[in-house]
């Protein structure tokens, strides 16, 4: 196939491609649109350089992300195409990384298309800031024959063979010859061969030991939860549906995320009365638990009066649970009936908190979230879709209790046994088998990490003689020193006792903005007193615009900001504050990025300035590293425009200060 034409041809493929994305996911959930969806942004992306390779993969993202996630608007206009803006990067990153292994492997377009693909959809899905929504293999979640293949070697292993179905496509259609054309042959094998493994897998009979399961779903909108006045409602409808629970024969009553609202241990706790609800049955109840200083999202197991143990939410929703004390126990709750590995909303999309329950023993998953929050749109049938995925990972029977929808109890191979929609009041009951063992508990969810290695070490070696060049531009090693000398001063202030409890306050950012100016010579941080007022002025306008967003955000669902003076004071405490974030403006808009803006240009001297902080200072919470990151790329750019980078300073001050606040609502 001939190279794409111009440029509105090549967009008009990405355009494309965004579009059969979306489409793949609910509301409209064809998941067979996954399996041709990226061909015309392979299309577009044929002879592309990197770089236009990334701009075209960025349409794609940003149109299927924004029109994917369109249900956070409800959260605010501004958090939605934030979110859109920030996700779109990791498909343009395929892009440009796919175009840039193309032109340094020759030939392997067959394996390095899903081989990127899976290696940045793994990369997006795990650590501090892991936003795993909207993975291709979730697409899968409603066709049965399909989703067997997570059985293998999980959500990831079924997105690489999908993109290796694109792949195959947008191969045949260049007419391929020679290798080219066995190597599609071998991919079409390939695939006839997992669905065929997929059919057969459906056919196998499941254990006869049967689990009557329960959950319950009282449709309560989550905007009342916190009400005094609706609380003891609230109490008489989780016990009216528990009874029934009960009287319907389930061995395991499963309640929905927050359920009880008030504590159940602690002061005021209702552990005894909730275990009197159902006393000759399990019940794994949950509340929003506030004892002794800490907040946790909990779940708690009771056998009539014996409670068996508690699990805390592991993986909190960035801002939306800001304050709440994350989890850390990752074992299964014991009950009679066998272990229960327990995953509380958010939670269930990450797979390898469900594979550390089920390779610990747990012989059930559940699912306990509250949905309400999103409505009627598609953002609770999209949450949904992952219960089928855990189940066939697994071989665990899952069932899922949501407050206002979607419940669901599933067995081992992610058929629905029961379905309860949005806005019933209701409970759900069938028997479930024990679980089946899977290739991927034993060692197949290594498939996912394996790409990332793969793909880590391509690129290393076809860096080698680019990094060999660049030892000998004078720009590269002033741009070494302009990262490596204040680094070393904030990695050993985060580690060396500096004496008195304050003094690292003060101590580091004068030793930080001192090694900055030597690293890039004292002009490289880019002090400019004509400009640093526009910076100023540009700098607070983004803070007071996005704290503005975030605090009417909180204030939507209730919690009200309160500006108190730092701990230290006004006068101390904002001048340390202020110093600090002279400290960081000074190193990274102003040294890193005068360095890297000689070195390479703009592009890189954002990315390198934004993004060093995760780097050098790893630790804090999701809300402080997303508000580092958007702020740092903003502010990169109001750095790029005006010239001035120490003029940044107090909006950043501003931003730390403002953001310390909204943290403990």
């Amino acid at each position: 196939m001939s190279r794409p034409g111009g440029i509105g041809p090549r967009y008009a493929g990405a355009l494309a491609s965004g579009l059969l994305l979306w489409a793949g996911f609910p509301p409209f959930d064809q998941g067979l649109l996954a399996w041709i969806a990226l061909v015309p942004l392979l299309w577009a992306l044929r002879g592309a350089s990197p770089s236009h390779g990334f701009r075209l993969g960025y349409i794609t993202g940003l149109i299927w992300f924004a029109l994917l996630l369109s249900w956070v608007t409800l959260f605010g206009v501004v958090t939605w195409a934030l979110l859109a803006i920030a996700l779109a990067v990791y498909i343009g990153t395929f892009a440009a990384l796919l175009r840039w292994f193309a032109g340094r492997y020759r030939g392997l377009d067959l394996f390095l298309i899903p081989l990127s693909w899976t290696a940045v959809e793994v990369f997006r899905s795990v650590g501090i800031l892991g936003f795993p929504w909207g993975l291709l293999g979730v697409s899968q979640s409603r066709i049965l024959p399909t989703l067997q293949l997570a059985s293998l070697g999980g959500g990831h292993f079924l997105s690489f063979l999908i993109v290796s179905g694109n792949a195959a496509l947008i191969t045949l259609l260049g007419r391929p010859r020679g290798a080219q054309a066995v190597g599609v042959v071998l991919v079409a094998a390939v695939l006839a061969g997992a669905l065929g493994y997929g059919a057969q897998r459906l056919r196998t009979p499941l254990p006869q030991r049967l689990l009557g399961v329960a959950v319950l779903q009282p449709n309560i909108s989550p905007l009342t939860k916190g009400a005094v006045e609706t609380q003891e409602t609230q109490l008489a409808v989780m016990r009216v549906l528990t009874e029934e629970a009960r009287e319907a024969g389930a061995d395991l009553i499963v309640f929905p995320e927050t359920a009880i609202p008030v504590n159940l241990f602690g002061f005021g706790g209702l552990a005894g009365e909730v275990g009197t609800w159902a006393p000759d049955r399990v019940v794994v109840a949950s509340s929003f638990e506030a004892v002794e200083g800490a907040i946790r999202n909990i779940a708690a197991v009771f056998e009539g009066s014996v409670f068996r143990g508690t699990y805390a939410k592991r993986r909190l929703v960035p801002f939306g649970e800001a304050g709440v004390t994350p989890g850390r126990r990752g074992a299964p709750l014991p009950t009679r009936l066998g272990s229960v590995g327990v995953s509380i909303c958010y939670d269930s999309a990450f797979a390898e908190l469900a594979r550390g329950e089920a390779q610990a023993g747990a012989a059930l998953l559940v699912v306990m979230t509250n949905d309400g929050w999103f409505g009627t749109s598609a953002g609770p049938v999209q949450h949904a879709a992952y219960s089928p995925l855990r189940a066939v990972e697994t071989g665990r029977a899952v069932a899922r209790a949501a407050n206002t929808g979607i419940s669901m109890i599933i067995d081992p191979f992610g058929r629905v046994l029961a379905r309860l929609p949005l806005g019933r009041r209701g409970i759900l009951a069938a028997d479930v088998p024990r679980g089946v063992q899977t290739p991927y508990l034993r060692g197949g969810w290594f498939f996912g990490p394996a790409t990332v290695a793969v793909a880590l070490l391509l690129a290393a070696s076809a860096a080698v003689p680019a990094v060999r060049s660049w030892r000998r531009e004078p720009a590269f090693t002033r741009l070494l020193a302009a990262l490596v000398l204040p680094g070393v001063v904030v990695v050993a202030g985060r580690h060396v006792s500096l004496g008195t409890a304050g003094a690292s306050a003060w101590i580091v950012p004068v030793l930080t903005l001192i090694a900055a100016g030597l690293g890039a010579g004292w002009r490289g941080l880019a002090f400019r007193p004509k400009r640093a007022v526009l910076s100023l002025i540009l700098g607070l306008l983004v803070v007071a615009a996005l704290g503005s967003v975030m605090i009417v955000a909180y204030a939507r669902y209730g919690f009200f900001a309160r500006f108190a003076p730092p701990a230290a004071g006004w006068v101390v405490g904002g001048a340390a504050l202020l110093l600090q974030a002279l400290a960081w403006e000074g190193w990274l808009r102003g040294s890193v990025f005068t360095s890297a803006l000689a070195w390479k240009g703009p592009g890189v001297a954002l990315l390198l300035s934004t993004f060093l902080p995760w780097a050098v200072a790893p630790g804090g919470s999701p809300e402080v590293l997303i508000w580092s990151l958007l702020m740092g790329a903003v502010f990169g750019l109001i750095r790029w425009r005006t010239g001035d980078a120490l003029g940044l300073a107090v909006p950043r001050a501003v931003g730390l200060y403002l953001l310390g606040t909204l943290s403990v609502l």
